[in-house]
This record gives C-alpha cells, sequence and structure tokens, in this order.
C-alpha cells in the first residue's frame, strides 16, 4: 500500500513522498510504523488512497489538508490563516516555560505576540501551572483557530486572546513578566526563494517582514520596555543568521542578554533578554 501512495505523490513532484506516505498511512489509517514495515491490511483504502490524490493534485501542505499538526506532543487544529507548528518553535516555549520557573510570583504573566494557532501561548500554560497567557494577533481568523485549540486543550481558564497590531490593543498599565514572539522574520528577498508549498498555501502576514526580516523585531523591542515588569524577558524566536543582529537591538534599547538557544540544526533559534 505504501508504494501505492508513494507513486502517486511521486508523480506529481512532491516533496519526501516515503515521509508523506507514512503520515497519511499513520493518520488516516491509524497504522505504526511497524504496522507500515509488515504490510498490514487496510480497512479504509480507498479513504487512503483519496487523500493521497487530493496532496497531490493541490500540492498543499499536508498538515492543511489533514486540518491539524503536533506541537510538542499535543494535537493543534491548524488552517491555511495559521503557521503550521513546527519543531524548532520548542525552544523558545522551553526557554519561557525555564525562565517562569525562576519568578517568584503566585502568577506569572505572559504576552505572546502574533499567537497564531496559539501552540505557544497553549504549551507554555499548559506546562507552567502558576502563568496566565494573553495571546495577540492582527488576524481574526487565526484568533478563531487559537480560540478553539484552548477549548480543545481545557485552558480557557489560563489562555485568553485579543485582537491586536503587536501592543495596540494593550491597556494603558498592563504588565508582563514575560514577552514571547515568534514573528514574521522571512526578508523579501527569501521569500522569493522559499518552498512553493510555504509560499502558495501559508500565510504571507505571518512570514515577511519587510526587507531585512528584522521588522517586527524593531517594533516589538521598541514597545517592549513599557509593558513589561522590571525584570522581565523578552524572548524570540529567530531566523538564520538573524540573532546577532537581534542582540544588536537589545544592545540598542538598553536590554541584557540573557540567552542565545540553538536548535538541533546548530541554528541560533531562540534569544532572551531582560
Amino acid at each position: 500500500m505504501i508504494s501505492e501512495i508513494v507513486k502517486i505523490l511521486k508523480d506529481a513532484n512532491i516533496d519526501e513522498p516515503q515521509a508523506k506516505a507514512k503520515i497519511i498511512l499513520r493518520e488516516l489509517a491509524n497504522l505504526s510504523a511497524e504496522d507500515i514495515f509488515l504490510g498490514k491490511e487496510i480497512k479504509n483504502k480507498a479513504e487512503v488512497l483519496d487523500f493521497a490524490e487530493k496532496l497531490a493534485k493541490t500540492g498543499a501542505p499536508l498538515q492543511h489538508l489533514l486540518g491539524y499538526w503536533y506541537f510538542m506532543g499535543e494535537k493543534f487544529i491548524v488552517t491555511p490563516d495559521t503557521l503550521i507548528p513546527r519543531e524548532e518553535t520548542e525552544f523558545l516555549v522551553k526557554c519561557a516555560l525555564d525562565k517562569a520557573g525562576k519568578i517568584k510570583k503566585e502568577t506569572v504573566q505572559i504576552l505572546d505576540i502574533g499567537t497564531g494557532s496559539g501552540c505557544i501561548a497553549c504549551m507554555i500554560a499548559k506546562n507552567a501551572p502558576q502563568t496566565e497567557v494573553l495571546g495577540v494577533d492582527i488576524s481574526l481568523n487565526a484568533l478563531q483557530v487559537a480560540l478553539e485549540n484552548v477549548q480543545k486543550l481545557d485552558l480557557i481558564k489560563k489562555v485568553v486572546f485579543r485582537k491586536s497590531d503587536i501592543f495596540s490593543a494593550l491597556r494603558e498599565g498592563e504588565k508582563f513578566d514575560i514577552i514571547v514572539s515568534n514573528p514574521p522574520y522571512i526578508s523579501e528577498d527569501d521569500y522569493n526563494n522559499l518552498d512553493k508549498v510555504v509560499k502558495d498555501f501559508e500565510p504571507k502576514s505571518a512570514l515577511l517582514a519587510g526587507e531585512s526580516g528584522l521588522e517586527f523585531y524593531k517594533k516589538i523591542i521598541r514597545g517592549a520596555k513599557k509593558y513589561l515588569n522590571k525584570g522581565g524577558y523578552l524572548i524570540f524566536e529567530c531566523g538564520h543568521n538573524q540573532a546577532d543582529e537581534i542582540c544588536k537591538l537589545f544592545e540598542k534599547h538598553n536590554f541584557t542578554l540573557s540567552d542565545i538557544i540553538c536548535d538541533m540544526a546548530g541554528i541560533k533559534r531562540v534569544v532572551c533578554a531582560n
């Protein structure tokens, strides 16, 4: 069966056909890697092949066709209005959890800028019981997805959302112990060279960040001090070769660098300052 799916995807020039075929069998036929290896019979073969044909025909992200994807062990609803959760973003969440654990307060207030599907906000709240998270996003459609994810994970008392262009909808005197963000960070040149499956199907507004790719970092760093409690942390996910430039922005605005965290590929993926 897997060979049939791989052929369908290969014939349509879909990237990583073998890996995607295994995901299709896992998600639609509930087969383990061992089941696939042993060629276990599939009861819903027509459904599985229809899905593979749809993927081949549209070229859309597998996650969009499924309607969900996994992040830190939880299943999140995803749509074309939100970025698909990516493994490297776990480093951002883990950094926020580490800092939240060091803040000696009954309730640690966290702001997630550009919350998208809500995966960052949800996993911080789920893994740090002392936190309350406000997620903001300029897209109402993304916020609707985020709200569905919060409800599904039963975090409605710990995570709330607000439509906001970065800080625009924050209230006077509203303060946070930690601000986290995985903002748009793709430069115009890099955007033009993105994989077709990303450029054609994921929201441009969640990817593109001006000529340099640093526009949102600049805006957030400039405005963050007004909304951070004394000693509070500002934590970013960043793109390839951006960490050093962000550190310079921290220094320019009198933040003290706390951490630079590399991902599994050795890329400086998360920067933290206070």
